[in-house]
């Protein structure tokens, strides 16, 4: 063992006893990387950075914007403040043309991620995120600099976090603002019926946690404001309530210079229809997902069916726009249910011009939206009431912030919470309508008077002041 004394642990006061202040600053520097790194980063990325005298806001959407309207106008108001506006998103059908035509605003396509290899939901929820990480984290590059991101929730993953975290380490002079069309984690609880879960505690935390670093929350309901006061604790201050209302290509048919009957005479939906004049035409607009029950409205219209002659009922068409998930099973029970010619229902996949022409034929409206939070609102509701059209829906907390119980449309008495059949309040309020004119055009006129409450004037007036700016 000899051979080994002269291994022996010293410490290491000699190398600080002899090193000199070199080693102090090394490690002062070695400290301070970090905070260098976040500092710099941004100033050693500047290729792609957006400059100059007009501001630039960039949108995006996941989802497609042919079928997204408000972030579309979104789109087109701040284009009509002088901003450049990047607007991001699926096209899986074309949008708007006002869009399209805008020179302010530029289109950029957001690949939409299928399941085509039928994977297990979890591995292709995995694969969506990671594909949409890489696409917007290249927007996201490109656009760096631009004064402001806009993203719509839901969705929230992972676009919160991706966007959040981009403007914080290389693009800080960004501001950030949230459109809070509702709360993804109760969207998530529409599958687990339990707020408990542990993966929509995750959710709602995420959302709560990450929403609060938004330099602006804009909701679309006064309710989903003070919910965000005081279950999320957001700054009051940063947050702006602008309700829905619906763009100028909602209009009431006797603002469109063409007569109800012209329409109805060169549609294809309406061609097949023998003495299509003698029906009651109502519309209705879904995705097709949980949170609409059409079993209550074919309830609801076998019930019609089934008392029209005994009670004088006219023959009604229901024309329901819109595709989704849950459309095939929709279709199977309207074939099972057999209706008479005298209830005609119709499932239609509208381009954006061509809905607002058919809303406007409409003497009825019919809304399913319950609302998995019950604290937004259906923007379909806002295009019927653009087109001057009534409306009977279902109840749930924030309803009132938009319809009033028989001044522009009807209200059942009933909720999902409640033991009166909902199927039977729709069938109790199509009754009325069709049985008591007084009523229909009472509703029909408050309808009317809602088509006065337009989108331009409204978001002038809530956020214009705040995003108006001169290039002088």
């Amino acid at each position: 063992m000899e051979e080994f004394q002269f291994i022996k642990y010293k410490g290491f006061d000699h190398v600080f006893k002899y090193s000199g202040p070199w080693l102090w600053w090394l490690v002062g520097f070695y400290l301070c990387l970090p905070i260098l790194a976040y500092t710099l980063l941004p100033y050693l990325t500047m290729n792609g950075t957006i400059s100059g005298k007009r501001k630039t806001v960039s949108i995006f959407v996941l989802g497609d914007l042919g079928h997204s309207p408000r972030m579309c106008y979104h789109a087109k108001s701040f284009s009509k403040l002088d901003y450049y506006v990047n607007l991001c998103g699926y096209l899986e059908e074309q949008p708007p043309f006002d869009i399209i035509d805008d020179i302010n605003i530029d289109i950029y396509p957001i690949t939409v991620t299928k399941n085509t290899s039928n994977l297990p939901f979890i591995l292709f929820a995995a694969k969506k995120m990671v594909v949409q990480f890489f696409q917007l984290l290249k927007l996201l590059s490109d656009f760096r600099g631009t004064d402001y991101v806009l993203i719509q929730n839901p969705p929230s993953i992972p676009i919160l976090l991706i966007v959040l975290a981009y403007i914080k380490v290389f693009s800080r002079k960004t501001k950030l603002i949230i459109d809070w069309h509702n709360l993804n984690y109760t969207i998530l609880n529409l599958k687990f019926q339990n707020l408990k879960h542990p993966l929509v505690r995750i959710l709602k935390t995420y959302e709560r946690v990450l929403g609060q670093f938004a330099d602006y929350n804009i909701t679309v309901t006064r309710q989903m404001k003070e919910f965000l006061i005081k279950e999320f604790n957001f700054n009051k201050k940063k947050i702006i309530t602008l309700h829905d209302r619906p763009g100028e290509q909602f209009k009431p048919l006797e603002s469109l210079g063409v007569t109800k009957q012209e329409i109805l005479e060169s549609h294809d939906i309406f061609r097949d229809i023998q003495n299509i004049s003698k029906y009651k035409i109502l519309v209705s607009s879904t995705s097709f997902t949980p949170d609409e029950d059409f079993n209550l409205l074919l309830s609801a219209l076998n019930q019609y069916d089934n008392s029209l002659a005994e009670r004088g009922l006219p023959p009604i068409l229901i024309i329901i726009t819109g595709k989704g998930p849950l459309k095939s099973q929709f279709l199977q029970k309207v074939k099972q249910l057999n209706f008479s010619d005298n209830v005609i229902i119709k499932n239609a996949w509208l381009s954006s011009e061509d809905y607002p022409l058919i809303l406007s034929v409409a003497d009825l409206s019919i809304s399913l939206h319950t609302s998995s939070s019950g604290i937004d609102l259906p923007m379909k509701i806002v295009d019927f009431f653009g087109c001057g059209i009534p409306v009977i829906t279902l109840r749930f907390p924030a309803i009132g912030e938009l319809v009033t119980h028989g001044t522009n449309g009807l209200i059942t008495k009933s909720d999902k919470d409640s033991s009166v059949n909902e199927s039977q309040e729709i069938y109790r309020l199509l009754t009325e309508a069709f049985k008591n004119d007084e009523l229909l055009d009472k509703i029909k006129q408050g309808a009317l008077k809602e088509s006065n409450l337009r989108w331009e004037e409204n978001w002038n007036n809530k956020m214009g002041k705040r995003f108006e700016y001169s290039t002088d």
